[in-house]
């Protein structure tokens, strides 16, 4: 159960207590996305990952409880969440992670003076007017393209990379066809993709993709990740919450 720490937040124990992660009790929450994201990325010795949209910093902060030291910087637009990012990072014990406020799009002139290896991002999945509006201000921007459309985003990611460097993204399923070909607008080019159901008897929902900057042709499709099996987590995702994935 989570701990109340303030009257607005509460506290996740997560993988095997080794994480803990402060949320808004009725704002934006994390959710099973982040960890299946950010076990997807692959993440070299030395290279630098930037996380657009990062939210509570769940992402950044959950590579390097698995071990990684790699430079990060996740970059949050909204400021209840950029706080609770820094809290996070404080309260994990974390120093190569650093945290920035603001939008994507004023900060990339900045940014792209030191290019990163990796950019990754779980963004926003609905377009904005379409959709059952989210209640609450910090879920609508979470949920909806209201501040960074999917261009946007592409843009803001490809400008931010290094010349082949990866960007690595979780998206609805429905969203392929649209994805793919703003993808390629952007000299994005898609390597490997691996789609995502909730269980093996249902429609996939998701998917989780890896583009590379300048890059030839060629994807690799990778095996199915199904989420519960026979009324559990999968073996391979409850991997995800002990750090072994």
């Amino acid at each position: 159960m989570p701990e109340a720490i303030e009257n607005l937040d509460t506290i996740e124990l997560l993988c095997n207590e080794k994480l803990k992660i402060v949320q808004k009790r009725n704002g934006y929450r994390f959710s099973i996305d982040a960890f299946l994201l950010a076990n997807f990325i692959t993440l070299k010795k030395g290279e630098r990952l930037l996380d657009i949209g990062t939210g509570c910093g769940i992402i950044p902060i959950y590579i390097a409880k698995r071990g990684y030291t790699n430079s990060m910087l996740g970059v949050e637009i909204q400021d209840d969440l950029f706080n609770l990012a820094i809290k996070n990072k404080n309260m994990n014990n974390i120093n190569q992670i650093n945290f920035l406020k603001g939008d994507i799009k004023k900060h990339a002139k900045t940014l792209k003076k030191t290019p990163f290896h990796v950019v990754v991002s779980n963004p926003p999945y609905t377009k904005k007017g379409s959709g059952r509006a989210s209640p609450g201000e910090s879920r609508y921007i979470a949920r909806y393209e209201s501040r960074l459309d999917l261009s946007g985003l592409l843009s803001a990611a490809v400008s931010l990379l290094n010349n082949k460097g990866r960007f690595y993204i979780i998206y609805p399923t429905r969203r392929l066809g649209e994805l793919v070909n703003a993808a390629g607008l952007n000299k994005l080019e898609l390597k490997r993709l691996r789609i995502v159901y909730p269980h093996r008897d249902e429609e996939a929902n998701l998917l989780l993709a890896e583009f590379i900057k300048n890059s030839g042709a060629g994807v690799k499709i990778e095996k199915p990740l199904y989420i519960y099996e026979n009324g559990h987590i999968t073996e391979e995702v409850n991997k995800y919450y002990s750090l072994e994935g």
